[in-house]
C-alpha cells in the first residue's frame, strides 16, 4: 500500500524571469482547485507542493506570486510544511495568469499534488478520520473524471504526518491507520498534522 501523490501536468512556460523563479501557468491549477469544488468535500482538499526530484523533500519557496502580463494579481501562502496555496479565481484562468515562485535551483523542482487534510495540534477520533477517508474517495473519484472513477482503487486507510519534522506521532514520523484501525470509537492525539489516503 501507498500514499496517493500525483505528479502534475502543469507545463513550465518557456524561459523563467531568472534563474531562481519557476513560471507555471495558472490554468492548470484552476482545473484541479475546481474539481476540488465540485467534488463538494468538506475535510478532503488538495495540497500543491514542489517536490526535489532527487527525493529529498520539498523545494524551498522563497515567495510566490499570480501574474498577468507581468503585473502582480493575486499572492501565493507559502506554508512552513512546503505547500503553497494559490487563490481560486476563473478570472485569473480566463486571463492565462501565471503563477510565479522563487525557488532555489528551479531545474530540481516538480510540481506534485496531495490529496490531503490538514488538522490542528489535538485529539482527531476514528470517526473524524473515517469522514476524511471517505471524502478522499469522493474526491480521487472526481479527480479520474468519466469513466476513470469506476476504475479507482478503494482507499484502505490513511496516513497521519506532522507538519513539523521536529514532532512525532505516538513516536512515529508517519503513523498508518488502516480500515480496521480506524473501526469503532478510537481516538490519537496528535500535533498540526497531515492526513493522506493510503492505498
Amino acid at each position: 500500500m501507498k500514499s496517493v501523490l500525483f505528479g502534475a501536468a502543469l507545463a513550465l512556460l518557456a524561459v523563467p524571469a531568472h534563474a531562481d523563479a519557476l513560471n507555471l501557468g495558472y490554468s492548470g491549477f484552476y482545473k484541479h482547485l475546481d474539481t476540488v469544488a465540485d467534488a463538494e468535500v468538506e475535510h478532503a482538499t488538495l495540497g500543491f507542493y514542489l517536490s526535489r526530484n532527487d527525493g529529498e523533500g520539498w523545494c524551498t519557496i522563497h515567495h510566490g506570486s499570480v501574474e498577468v502580463v507581468g503585473q502582480p494579481r493575486g499572492e501565493v501562502t507559502v506554508l512552513p510544511h512546503g505547500e503553497f496555496v494559490l487563490p481560486f479565481d476563473k478570472q485569473l484562468d480566463l486571463d492565462k495568469a501565471v503563477v510565479r515562485l522563487d525557488v532555489d535551483q528551479p531545474e530540481r523542482c516538480e510540481i506534485s499534488i496531495q490529496i490531503q487534510t490538514l488538522l490542528p495540534a489535538g485529539e482527531v477520533q476514528a470517526a473524524q478520520l473515517r469522514a476524511i477517508r471517505d471524502e478522499m474517495q469522493a474526491l480521487l473519484q472526481e479527480m479520474a473524471g468519466w469513466p476513470g472513477r469506476y476504475f479507482v482503487p478503494s482507499i484502505k486507510g490513511v496516513q497521519l504526518q506532522p507538519l513539523s519534522g521536529q514532532e512525532l506521532i505516538q513516536g512515529l514520523n508517519k503513523l498508518s491507520l488502516d480500515d480496521a484501525a480506524l473501526t469503532g470509537n478510537g481516538n490519537w492525539q496528535i500535533p498540526a498534522t497531515r492526513v493522506t489516503p493510503w492505498l
